[in-house]
C-alpha cells in the first residue's frame, strides 16, 4: 500500500477500533434503544456506517459495485448486534482491499454524476476523505448514544 494511503487505511482502522470498543460492552437492547427526540439507534448506525464505507471507497473508489439500498440502513427493525459487528468488520475488509490497489494517481481521478437526484463532480480523494469524516462523526454519536442507553 501506498504510504499516503495507508495514512488514510490506518485513521479508518482505528476509527473501527474505537466503533467496536464503544459497542463491545453493549446488548442487543441498548444497540437498538433510541432517545426519544432522536430517529436513529447505534445499531442503525452501525449498519449505515458500514453501508456508507461500502459505497464510497467500494464503488466510488474501487469500482466495485455495491448496489447500496440507502434508506433501508435506517429501517427501524429489531436488530442484532453481533451480524452488525462483522458487517462492519466486513466493510473494513472490503475497504482496505481496494485501498491496496488504489494509487495516489488514482485518488486524484474527478468523477463526476448524479447521486440522489443532485449532480456531482468531486476527486477519488475527497470521496475518501468524506468517508473518514462521516465514520468519525458516527462514532461520535455512537459514543454519545453508549452513554445514554447505559445510564437509562
Amino acid at each position: 500500500m501506498d504510504s499516503m494511503i495507508e495514512d488514510y487505511w490506518k485513521t479508518l482502522d482505528e476509527l473501527h477500533t474505537d466503533i467496536v470498543e464503544a459497542v463491545e460492552p453493549l446488548t442487543d437492547d441498548q444497540i437498538n434503544w433510541r432517545h426519544p427526540a432522536l430517529s436513529n439507534s447505534i445499531g442503525i448506525l452501525l449498519r449505515h456506517v458500514a453501508g456508507s464505507e461500502r459505497w464510497w471507497i467500494g464503488e466510488v473508489i474501487g469500482g466495485r459495485p455495491m448496489h447500496r439500498v440507502r434508506d433501508t440502513e435506517f429501517e427501524h427493525e429489531r436488530l442484532q448486534k453481533a451480524p452488525l459487528v462483522a458487517g462492519l468488520r466486513e466493510a473494513l475488509a472490503l475497504v482496505k482491499g481496494v485501498l491496496e490497489q488504489t494509487t495516489p494517481a488514482d485518488l486524484g481521478q474527478v468523477l463526476e454524476g448524479e447521486r440522489r437526484g443532485k449532480p456531482y463532480r468531486y476527486t477519488k480523494e475527497w470521496a475518501l476523505l468524506h468517508s473518514l469524516q462521516h465514520t468519525a462523526y458516527h462514532l461520535g454519536q455512537i459514543q454519545l448514544f453508549r452513554k445514554m442507553a447505559s445510564n437509562r
